[in-house]
């Protein structure tokens, strides 16, 4: 039973970005996709996830704490590092603003190494909050945006290139120009779901195709979360759980009546 679940679910929200993307060749004017509360999704337990769709190659991690480079590379594939200096411990009411930058094309290339050539079709980040107690604690996620081709960052990090962790951790949020493809609606708390590290507590639903996008168009996330008291969270791309593996069936069903709703404009102004 569990498996037809997952299988309706995952046929619903394929079935939602495919009217999505029709909708989006009707419009010349790129509108950023609001994430909203529908969007961030509690993932299940890890114990209950089961076998995800992936084969679990490597989680490219965007944003965490290390005393080291985040390599964020397996064989062939060599992502861009990941940015290495999120708050770690320090008491109460910790916070931070940092940025990871990347391209699309390392994107394409990571969800293809880890799930197939053109399977996923929406980017989701999952996050993984570190603190301490059962779950009552406040984390607030306050900034959480996607920047297309801005075009100044700070540091002048080399897309094309490999984009060092400390080059990412330099970027602190500050750029100029580009288009904003997705972005929060407003600031949300985000209890603990699942405690301890190299678990996601959330998966956060962009409404972004990366394989709509060009190889060499840069993507910049934008990430601030306040509130913290331990640390350190962590986002990341999963290499073996994919959207449709988490998303609950109530979610996707809302999902499906949006998309039918004036082929999406309902829930999301653009899916990129």
């Amino acid at each position: 039973m569990e498996g037809i679940s997952k299988a309706f679910a995952c046929s619903l929200r394929t079935l939602s970005v495919t009217l999505l993307t029709v909708a989006m060749c009707t419009v010349t004017s790129v509108q950023a996709a609001v994430i909203t509360s529908t969007d961030i999704v509690a993932t299940p337990k890890s114990s209950d996830l089961g076998t995800g769709s992936g084969n679990g190659t490597l989680d490219l991690r965007l944003m965490t704490f290390s005393g080291s480079e985040i390599g964020n590379d397996s064989g062939a594939f060599n992502g861009d590092n990941g940015n290495n200096t999120l708050t770690q411990g320090g008491g109460q009411n910790q916070s931070f603003a940092e940025s990871y930058m990347t391209t699309a094309g390392e994107i394409q290339a990571y969800y293809d190494l880890n799930f197939g050539v053109n399977v996923i079709d929406e980017l989701v980040i999952f996050l993984d909050i570190n603190e301490t107690g059962n779950g009552t604690e406040t984390n607030g996620l306050s900034v959480f945006d996607i920047v297309l081709n801005p075009t100044t960052v700070q540091g002048n990090p080399n897309a094309a290139g490999d984009v060092i962790s400390d080059e990412q951790a330099a970027i602190n949020q500050i750029y100029t120009g580009g288009i904003t493809i997705a972005n929060l609606d407003s600031s949300k708390n985000l209890p603990t779901n699942e405690q301890g590290a190299g678990f996601a507590d959330y998966a956060i639903f962009t409404g972004i195709n990366p394989y709509l996008l060009g190889d060499n168009d840069v993507l910049l996330f934008n990430v601030s979360m306040d509130g913290l008291n331990n640390g350190a969270e962590e986002l990341f791309l999963d290499g073996t759980y994919s959207g449709a593996d988490v998303i609950p069936i109530p979610a996707a069903v809302w999902l499906f009546g949006s998309a039918l709703a004036g082929l999406g404009w309902m829930r999301r102004k653009q899916t990129v």
